[in-house]
């Protein structure tokens, strides 16, 4: 008899539960980096600082490679290498040009302590626990990065961290060595996230109506039913119409989510300010602040970030649309990065016509193939080449037509340039023109 009231009374919990709990709406939204990095397209990672201890001279080296992975996943950046930097110092030249910042860093201190107590382990064979000496290490990791404009040297943001990390074994000799033990320091969480945009889930909790009024109760738990299903259009139509036959604040509140989750996030601005105005509910004006301070991020993303980043995507699609309306059938084509000063960000779009011609079935031959090209060609077309002298190893590579990359202007005024050149007959089929289409 007891057993049967206890599983009822499960069962009554069960179903509390499943109808009484507000259903939780999961949407993505974009966050602007938690530094200003408009106008950054270029970034160079320097390697970072130490005091030339062994510990410190390899975390250096891991951080330093760690961080320009980190910046290139974003996808919203050119690297620039340390050596062009450089390059660029030791002969004198505008660094500006070719870089828009460096990130720069330092390890400031690695701290290592080991230490031992007697434990207890339970000893399969006896089946008893056991005194046993345990060991651990333990380490922990400070480092300072920085993001510098190179034209007037201002700091975009700077962070100074520390970390830990440790280990813990039953033999001394297995513990993890002190070198890797810090790079599991994850003093570089942050970084992406303080150079560009990213995107975080968060959790919206529909309010529960609690009314006596079983029709009304029918109706909402028929549209938070919709919601679990994240059939949110059919839930916000309900949900309206609830709020337009009882004029509850729940309702409408519900809705906006719902509007919300539909990226309708203007929308559901409006039906808060309709809710304040009719209800006078307090809530409403939280959450117009809330969705307002919303729409005005997603605005610097658009406008500061993802579309200056696919600036450079249109014009490698326009450049790529225009060279197949001009490529002959048979085309082989070799790609040339004919670019001296900007030749990371022309090799990028270089790779991204590639791309597209090789989707379109076009051949494209490979501009470092040593079997087909010599190699003292190859050193010579560092940038600057005449168009004869790239005709000649063109033909020597196989091809019948020549893509040539360059890129004119700096900063926000650089335009990519491409002339398609016929192998054969040794003449340009195509130049690009001043149109705005062809800006990075």
């Amino acid at each position: 008899m007891r057993t049967k009231t206890i599983l009822a009374a499960l069962a009554a919990l069960s179903a509390l539960t499943l109808t009484g709990c507000a259903p939780i709406v999961r949407m993505q939204v974009d966050r602007a980096p938690n530094w200003n990095t408009a106008g950054i397209r270029r970034i160079a990672v320097m390697p970072f600082e130490h005091n030339r201890s062994y510990e410190q001279e390899q975390i250096a080296r891991h951080l330093t490679n760690a961080a320009s992975v980190q910046i290139m996943q974003t996808g919203q950046f050119t690297m620039v290498s340390e050596a062009e930097v450089l390059r660029l110092r030791y002969r004198r030249e505008s660094v500006e040009n070719h870089v828009d910042a460096l990130l720069t860093g330092r390890v400031i201190d690695i701290g290592v302590r080991d230490s031992s107590y007697i434990g207890q382990r339970y000893d399969r064979e006896t089946k008893q626990s056991v005194d046993v000496t345990v060991y651990e290490r333990e380490v922990f990791l400070t480092v300072s990065y920085s993001l510098e404009r190179t034209r007037d040297g201002s700091i975009v943001g700077m962070v100074t961290r520390t970390k830990r990390a440790g280990d813990t074994k039953y033999s001394y000799y297995d513990l993890r060595i002190v070198p890797h033990l810090l790079q599991q320091c994850h003093v570089l969480w942050s970084l992406s996230r303080d150079l560009a945009p990213y995107t975080v889930t968060e959790r919206r909790t529909l309010m529960v109506e609690k009314s006596k009024d079983k029709n009304l109760n029918s109706q909402m738990k028929a549209a938070a039913e919709q919601v679990r299903q994240q059939s949110y259009k059919t839930a916000l139509g309900m949900y309206m119409k609830i709020y337009g036959e009882y004029g509850i604040f729940s309702a409408i509140y519900n809705a906006a989510i719902m509007q919300e989750a539909l990226g309708e996030t203007r929308e559901a601005i409006g039906l808060m300010e309709r809710a304040s105005l009719e209800t006078g509910n307090p809530r409403a004006k939280s959450e117009i602040a809330r969705l307002t301070k919303r729409v005005q991020e997603q605005e610097v993303v658009d406008t500061e970030y993802r579309d200056a980043a696919r600036q450079i995507d249109r014009a490698i699609e326009h450049a790529s649309s225009e060279a197949l309306k001009t490529l002959p059938p048979g085309s082989r084509v070799w790609l040339v990065n004919n670019e001296r000063q900007e030749r990371a960000l022309a090799s990028s779009v270089a790779d991204g016509i590639s791309a597209a011609l090789i989707r379109r079935g076009v051949i494209v031959v490979d501009r470092e193939n040593a079997d087909l090209i010599e190699r003292e060609m190859l050193q010579q077309m560092s940038g600057g080449v005449s168009d004869s002298d790239i005709l000649s190893a063109g033909n020597r590579a196989g091809a019948n037509m020549i893509v040539i990359i360059a890129i004119s202007g700096t900063g926000s005024m650089r335009r990519l340039q491409m002339k398609i050149l016929d192998v054969e007959k040794g003449v340009p089929i195509l130049q690009s023109d001043a149109g705005g289409k062809w800006d990075l």
